[in-house]
């Protein structure tokens, strides 16, 4: 093997490893969280779980007021790492770290004394008041640490060291049984809550900030200077206003309703608001594959010749996401309704909404990622602007006639427009493109498809029992239509193809 394919091999081991760190402290989480939800929902009290979703969405949603660094940080770090250039690392961290804290200060002080007003804009019960207004504060005064954290996880990602975040995802989820678990059983409700999700942060940056530390290095002068650190900014502008639209969209739905149906009652749209999210986010962990994948093909052949490879990958990734999103939010229609005790059942229609919804963001990710390669960022962010426009005009319209309900609804019709807005623009601003990613949806595939597991489902769903080993059945229940699918989605070149995608040792230019 030649020294490049070694190299090239190398590579692809990590980035699979890497790969494989993110999905474990993903599918672990997941899995437990599952099976323990409808005990956590009993054992809180929907009002008071349904409070706990709401000051979590809320300052999950202050944590990334953070002007873009941390994601722009990301790629500059990358690029230090490959040079291994320690104090340029410790210059930009410090810089921004700086900045971010100040940042952070300021949004903990304002929610810190406002408090109550916030808790009343969602109509707080007043019998959970004090307990909700100190999650809330508690939970917006160690902002700033995160901010800051979260920079120093960046560094060790940039080395491609998952593990260390990974582990520190996993044994943070496990304080939070542990806390969670103990706060129900001693009857410290939100009280217990809050330590907890401090604890918690606490233990995973033991794990992250000393492996951050080694890869850093005294620099003199401490800090960037005027020019780089404009150059910075004016990069990660547009990487805030990506990331805060999409964020404002998939938060909006929770924040809405605890505005429109008061705290107490907004726990079922937050419950399948998450988890539409976290079956979304599991395709997602093969980002880091397919980007290194189209950087390599561009590098190596031109973006001229790179077309044909990418087509085949995306033809994959369209298929399989398709039949993911598709035949997975008819499995969730059901199989939430059966996990989640009965004042959750609209958690059931949302997930699914959101989940189907999920398929017109997903689709274009290889044609994104291309976009990227090509330096065409402004395209993703533009699409994702227009989507969060149509999202607030269609839920004030939608709203009226249709409540809540509307209010969903306008969320996976922004996700359409989103779609089309970016094939608009990828067509007339891409010249060197593969083609569009809705020629690869198997049409016949997906309505035969949704035939069998709707089918299924139907005939089954009422024999159903209650709880985790329900929702276990339903997802289980859509395994015939799922199959169907792929059966007609995907042929043997589909799956020669794909080994040859994702094979460890590209061929060489010989």
């Amino acid at each position: 093997m030649s020294s490049e394919n070694q190299k090239n091999a190398g590579t692809a081991k990590t980035l699979m490893r890497g790969m494989s760190w993110q999905t474990s402290c993903q599918l672990i989480p997941l899995i437990v969280n599952l099976a323990m939800t409808p005990w956590i929902i009993h054992g809180l009290g929907p009002a008071r779980y349904s409070i706990f979703m709401l000051v979590t969405s809320f300052t999950t949603l202050l944590s990334q007021f953070d002007g873009g660094i941390g994601p722009s940080a990301m790629r500059y770090f990358t690029i230090y790492a490959g040079r291994d250039d320690r104090e340029s690392t410790t210059r930009l961290l410090l810089s921004v770290a700086a900045i971010v804290f100040t940042g952070g200060l300021i949004i903990s002080l304002t929610v810190f004394l406002t408090t109550e007003s916030i808790l009343q804009f969602f109509r707080v019960d007043p019998l959970f008041l004090p307990e909700a207004s100190f999650l809330l504060r508690t939970l917006t005064m160690i902002i700033a640490f995160i901010l800051v954290r979260n920079l120093l996880n960046a560094v060790i990602n940039a080395r491609q060291l998952f593990r260390y975040t990974s582990m520190a995802i996993l044994a943070g989820y496990g304080v939070y049984i542990v806390g969670i678990t103990a706060s129900i059983m001693c009857g410290w409700g939100l009280y217990g809550l809050a330590w907890t999700m401090v604890i918690q942060q606490v233990v995973g940056s033991i794990i992250t900030v000393p492996a951050a530390v080694r890869y850093l290095r005294r620099a003199t002068p401490w800090h960037m200077n005027r020019a780089d650190l404009g150059e910075f900014f004016r990069y990660s502008w547009k990487v805030q206003i990506t990331g805060l639209t999409g964020l404002l969209t998939s938060q909006k739905d929770q924040l809405v309703a605890g505005r429109l149906l008061s705290a107490q009652q907004s726990g079922p749209i937050g419950q399948g608001t998450n988890f539409a999210q976290q079956l979304r986010q599991m395709p997602l962990n093969a980002t880091y594959p397919m980007q290194a994948l189209t950087g390599t093909e561009v590098a190596r052949v031109g973006a001229g010749d790179a077309v044909t490879k990418i087509e085949k990958l995306q033809r994959i990734w369209v298929r399989a996401i398709v039949g993911w999103c598709v035949i997975g939010a008819i499995a969730a229609l059901f199989a939430v309704r059966a996990w989640l005790p009965d004042s959750f059942t609209l958690a059931a229609p949302v997930a699914a909404a959101f989940i189907f919804g999920s398929v017109f963001q997903l689709i274009r990710h290889v044609a994104n990622l291309w976009c990227l390669t090509l330096g065409h960022s402004e395209i993703e962010m533009h699409a994702g602007v227009a989507s969060f426009i149509v999202n607030v005009v269609l839920s004030v319209v939608l709203y009226f006639p249709f409540g809540v309900g509307g209010v969903v609804a306008a969320t996976v019709l922004a996700q359409l427009a989103s779609v089309l807005f970016f094939s608009w623009q990828y067509h007339s601003r891409v010249p060197v493109r593969p083609r569009l990613y809705t020629h690869e949806v198997p049409f016949v595939g997906l309505v035969a498809g949704i035939g069998v597991a709707v089918a299924v489902e139907w005939l089954v769903h009422p024999y159903l029992p209650r709880g985790a080993l329900g929702l276990l059945g339903g997802a289980l229940l859509a395994a015939p239509g799922m199959l169907v699918y792929l059966a007609l989605a995907f042929n043997k070149a589909d799956l020669a193809t794909a080994k040859d995608i994702f094979r460890r040792t590209p061929p060489s230019r010989s």
